[in-house]
C-alpha cells in the first residue's frame, strides 16, 4: 500500500501544473505548523486525517513558514516568510487536496512568489481543487526556551499559538523521529505542541483549540 501511494504521488509530481521549470533550487524551511488532528497527526500512519477525533476525513491547517536558506536559480529566497492555510481533504494520499491559500509578505517579488509556488508543488505533490494566493505581513517567532511558538497573519485572517507538550522532562521537547515530511529530502524530528489556531478568508473559516501542532525544519532541492 505504501509503495502504491508513493507511485501515485510521483505521478502527480510529474504532471503537476506548477513545476520548478528545470532550474536548480534548494531550500531550508522552518515551520510553525498546526492542524485539526489531535496530537499527533494520524494521517502519517493511516493515510487519512481525523478531524478533532471525529473521524471526519479532513485536515484544516495553518503553517507559518520561514525560509532559513533558499535559492531558485538566481532568485534569492533567504529570509522570506509565507503562510499556508487549507484543507487536505479525504484524498490527499491519492494525490489530491481540497483547497490551499498561499499568503506572501508584501515585500516578496513576483519572481520570488512564483519560485516558492513551484518549490511548494515539489514538496507537496498534490493537485488542489482550489489554489489561491494572498498577501499579508507575517509574524513568526519561537520563544528562547522553545516552549511556545507563535505565528500570525497581520491582516487578521489567521493565527497560530503553540504550547509545547510537556513530556517526562519538561525542559526538553517531545519529538517524533525517523518520520518523513511529505516529499522533503530531509526533515528534523517533529517537536510536539498543542495548538490553538484559526483561519478566516476566501469564504473559509475555522477555529481550533488544543489541536495538533509541531515545529519542524525541512530541506529540499532539485531541478
Amino acid at each position: 500500500m505504501r509503495i502504491l501511494r508513493v507511485f501515485i504521488l510521483l505521478l502527480v509530481l510529474g504532471s503537476a501544473s506548477l513545476k520548478a521549470g528545470g532550474k536548480p533550487w534548494n531550500v531550508e524551511l522552518a515551520y510553525i505548523e498546526a492542524c485539526s488532528c489531535e496530537l499527533f497527526c494520524t494521517c502519517y500512519f493511516t493515510g487519512h486525517s481525523s478531524h478533532q477525533g471525529t473521524g471526519e476525513h479532513k485536515c484544516n491547517f495553518n503553517m507559518a513558514t520561514k525560509v532559513k536558506q533558499g535559492k531558485y536559480g538566481d532568485i534569492e529566497l533567504t529570509g522570506l516568510k509565507f503562510w499556508l492555510s487549507g484543507d487536505l481533504g479525504p484524498n490527499w494520499a491519492r494525490g489530491r487536496g481540497d483547497w490551499l491559500v498561499v499568503t506572501f509578505e508584501p515585500t516578496a517579488t513576483k519572481a520570488q512568489r512564483d519560485a516558492l509556488v513551484a518549490i511548494l508543488a515539489k514538496i507537496y505533490p498534490l493537485q488542489w481543487n482550489s489554489l489561491k494566493t494572498d498577501e499579508s505581513n507575517i509574524v513568526w517567532e519561537i520563544s528562547p526556551d522553545g516552549k511556545r511558538a507563535h505565528g500570525k497573519l497581520v491582516s487578521g485572517k489567521g493565527e497560530i499559538t503553540l504550547t509545547r507538550f510537556a513530556g517526562g522532562d519538561p525542559k526538553k521537547p517531545t519529538e517524533i523521529q525517523n518520520l518523513p515530511y511529505f516529499a522533503a529530502d530531509w526533515n528534523s524530528p517533529f517537536a510536539l505542541y498543542f495548538s490553538d489556531h484559526y483561519y478566516n478568508g476566501f469564504g473559509k473559516s475555522y477555529k481550533l483549540e488544543r489541536a495538533n501542532g509541531f515545529t519542524i525544519t525541512v530541506k529540499a532541492s532539485g531541478k
